[in-house]
């Protein structure tokens, strides 16, 4: 193989890996959700104990990367794709930190009713699912545009948020009783909150691969 080719394939390669890495942390939020809207503490520890293989798929990916950094000598975009595959994986690895929080949670709660129904919680994970499959379908087509109007599906699970905590801020208020449970969901909001954060992150990364841009998508 001559060596322009073997260093393609070693860039297809860490590419694929991202996607993969991908995949696993949208498996893990799906799950963790699932978990918590049918309290399966069985489903919840599964999650909790499959985090590691994130974990190690980070990091394979960034030494794969610092090996073709060091050996291949990239310049120009290829660079910033290497660089950029490392900072979002970095960001892949504490959203799938995120879901492992929502299973603990799960767990903690056990058989005990939920303060009250999940409301918005499976709609602002619904959305921030789909903002991470879309930023990481922008990071595969090198899509600045579809990165970019990640931050408007930002901004609907901002408002999600919003409602969530004001609903389980007046439940407490007018039932103590409710208040541990009550901020158990409060923290689950806070980590899907977190979640699509970071996947404006990601679609920021994606911006800098196709254009050189550095953005802020959610100052």
């Amino acid at each position: 193989m001559r060596p322009r080719e073997h260093y393609v394939q070693q860039l297809e390669g860490l590419h694929t890996e991202l996607r993969a890495l991908g995949q696993m942390v949208i498996v893990s939020i799906t799950r963790a959700i699932g978990a918590l809207r049918q309290q399966d503490v069985t489903a919840a520890k599964q999650v909790i104990e499959e985090d590691n293989r994130i974990d190690q798929a980070q990091y394979r990916l960034e030494e794969h990367a610092l090996v073709v950094m060091a050996t291949q000598q990239p310049m120009a975009r290829d660079l910033r794709r290497i660089v950029a595959a490392i900072e979002i994986a970095s960001e892949l690895e504490r959203i799938g930190d995120y879901a492992k929080g929502i299973a603990k949670i799960t767990v903690r709660q056990g058989d005990t009713p939920l303060a009250k129904p999940l409301m918005d919680i499976p709609q602002m994970a619904e959305q921030a699912i789909t903002m991470l499959g879309s930023a990481l379908d922008a990071y595969v087509n090198e899509d600045a545009d579809a990165a970019r109007r990640l931050s408007n599906a930002d901004d609907t699970v901002d408002d999600l948020v919003s409602r969530m905590r004001a609903g389980l801020i007046e439940l407490i208020q007018s039932d103590p009783s409710t208040t541990a449970r009550s901020v158990d969901l409060l923290f689950v909001t806070h980590n899907l909150e977190r979640i699509a954060d970071r996947t404006t992150n990601i679609a920021e990364r994606v911006i800098f691969i196709a254009s050189g841009d550095i953005v802020d998508l959610n100052p």
